[in-house]
């Protein structure tokens, strides 16, 4: 459903509002960065967070009306420098610890961050959080036009108003140079076939081009007004020294270590509510092979996909990779009807406890994954 965008900085965030995020880490390494080594990034995070493995949780939201409109739960992995980044549908009809059934954008409203982690850690089947961040698109806009603008490759023709929301979007599809409000438009459109899913892919797309731009050097004399924006927009519970140990380990992070995909979910109706039904067994998965505090075991392992669902090979090699296992390589094969892990290595034998599936024995450690396991999409 989604395409892998590729970062070749630091991505922590799938959401341009969010790119004040980065700019934010850019910046700190731009004065600093020289004069932090790893190891003391790594030292750093175990005495913040008690391990190197970080679940940050990152929120677009609109204040007059107290919801999310982006939640992206981040797992990075200090040591190995990788950052997997998960999307949540904002829409996603979910239990709101305390609070019954709610779109999963609306926990924002029972207690801002801190309620959307509890939501979000809950449907992934209670893994901890360590970090929320939290951005007003607002915040996107005024970075932006700070930078001078952006060129955009627009992928489809917008025309919106909303006179109540004082939300108008007027694009062109196609290549063109874009301020900051049209900039926000083009973040919060989702008015046509795609939806949701296509604003999610846009925010990935524009929090690249923005990354880039003010990576470029000409552009770091705008970097002090830009970071004015950072503290004014930001709600973070990232000290300084936090976000600047984590841009020493990420700064020129090759690409194949950021990955992203979103949690398995359908369309559907609750009552007269448009909502997206996410695939609660494969949260769960999701939550335990990826947001996992622990080592997974470092035998190699061979995904193979035959659950006739292509597209769960993104979402469960970034999982699993992003968890630290070792899965070089994966392959599809035609449908079978029954998963099952074969080997004799410590980590077929966890793997097999993890998607409580039979194990037999054999010589390489193999995951295939029949229609039993596919996700209801």
């Amino acid at each position: 459903m989604f395409s892998t965008i590729h970062w070749k900085r630091v991505a922590l965030v799938a959401v341009a509002g969010l790119a004040a995020v980065a700019a934010g880490f850019f910046i700190f390494g731009k004065y600093f960065g020289d004069n932090v080594r790893h190891d003391v990034a790594v030292q750093t995070s175990n005495r913040a967070f008690g391990s190197t493995k970080l679940n940050l949780l990152v929120l677009g939201y609109q204040d007059d009306e107290a919801t999310t409109d982006t939640i992206i739960l981040a797992h990075l992995d200090v040591d190995r420098r990788t950052a997997t980044l998960v999307s949540i549908p904002r829409d996603s009809w979910v239990p709101i610890p305390g609070h019954g059934h709610d779109k999963i954008n609306a926990a924002y409203a029972y207690g801002g961050a801190k309620a959307s982690a509890r939501a979000v850690s809950a449907l992934l089947g209670g893994i901890p959080i360590g970090a929320t961040v939290a951005l007003q698109p607002e915040g996107a806009a005024q970075i932006v036009d700070a930078m001078g603008g952006l060129n955009v490759n627009v992928d489809t023709a917008m025309d919106y108003d909303d006179n109540n929301g004082a939300l108008h979007i007027h694009l062109k599809k196609g290549e063109q140079y874009l301020n900051g409000a049209q900039v926000a438009g083009y973040l919060r459109f989702r008015h046509d076939a795609s939806s949701d899913y296509g604003r999610m892919k846009r925010q990935q797309q524009v929090l690249k081009l923005m990354l880039d731009q003010i990576s470029q050097p000409q552009n770091w004399a705008k970097l002090p007004r830009i970071m004015q924006f950072v503290r004014k927009d930001m709600q973070s519970t990232l000290s300084d020294q936090q976000l600047l140990a984590l841009l020493e380990v990420y700064r020129d992070v090759p690409e194949d270590n950021v990955r992203a995909f979103t949690l398995p979910s359908k369309p559907g109706w609750a009552g007269d509510a448009s909502v997206v039904f996410v695939d609660d067994r494969w949260a769960k998965l999701i939550g335990k092979v990826l947001f996992t505090q622990n080592e997974p075991p470092q035998d190699k392992v061979l995904v193979a996909n035959a659950t006739g669902d292509i597209e769960l090979d993104k979402t469960i090699l970034g999982a699993l990779r992003g968890g630290g296992w070792n899965v070089p390589t994966s392959i599809d094969q035609p449908v079978k009807s029954k998963s099952v892990v074969v080997g004799n290595t410590a980590a077929a034998q966890a793997l097999a406890q993890t998607f409580a599936t039979p194990l037999r024995p054999g010589t390489d450690s193999t995951l295939l994954l029949g229609s039993d396991l596919a996700p209801d999409m």
